[in-house]
């Protein structure tokens, strides 16, 4: 093991032992290993596997891989509820739970939805108006800012109904959903990729989500939430 190696282990260390409900080990789970020498030693496991398979030995080395202000990308060593070893991906946000908020408008009677193109998937999705919540918002002041931004929406009540995680194979950080009835709404946010919205009714709603008109989790998720609520 070389130094530059040495040294990122204990980077990850001080990493994990700074973020300690990201690297807690449930019963039956999969085990997040931090010891120096089990992650040196299922990192060299994996480069041969990786190797073995034609693929680069780089692979195999566990730490935070990319990290810029909104996001980081962890690679872990692990030991699967089988007994096997290998590394696994997990994308974090720095910052309090949950990171963001999604919350489904009423306005006149009707939800509003917004035409947002998406970079990940490069292509336009109907969904309800989401972002991150900065540092110190709670989740209801991160909603009315939220609806302010994107559709210029004034809020005279708002709702929290839950949590949602996006993709629990992938993502760490969760997301609040949230419902929220309006006086008034004006100009989308053309800057951020939203072209447009469109009030529908909650009949209109369900078959965009039969259609799959409707494919955003955060969307399906408020939803979901607010049918079981009684909301719509």
């Amino acid at each position: 093991m070389t130094g530059d190696d040495e040294s990122r282990h204990a980077d990850y260390a001080a990493f994990a032992a700074a973020h300690p409900r990201w690297f807690s080990n449930e019963p039956d789970g999969i085990t997040v290993v931090t010891e120096a020498g089990a992650m040196a030693r299922i990192e060299a496991d994996m480069a041969e596997r990786y190797t073995a398979r034609g693929l680069p030995a780089e692979w195999a080395k566990v730490g935070v891989r990319y990290e810029d202000p909104y996001l980081m990308l962890v690679r872990d060593a692990v030991i699967f509820p089988g007994g096997t070893t290998g590394v696994h991906h997990r994308v974090l946000r720095p910052g309090a739970e949950p990171s963001g908020v999604a919350v489904l408008p009423l306005f006149d009677g009707r939800i509003v939805l917004v035409r947002h193109f998406r970079h990940a998937t490069r292509s336009w999705h109907w969904e309800c108006p989401r972002g991150a919540t900065d540092p110190g918002e709670t989740a209801e002041q991160s909603a009315v800012r939220e609806l302010r931004e994107e559709i210029e929406g004034e809020v005279a009540s708002i709702r929290l109904l839950g949590r949602i995680h996006g993709s629990t194979a992938l993502m760490g950080m969760s997301v609040a959903l949230a419902w929220a009835e309006l006086t008034a709404i004006g100009r989308t946010q053309v800057a951020e990729g939203i072209a447009g919205l469109r009030l529908v009714t909650p009949t209109e709603l369900d078959e965009m989500v039969l259609n799959s008109e409707i494919t955003d989790a955060f969307t399906l998720g408020c939803v979901l939430h607010a049918r079981l609520a009684g909301l719509i």
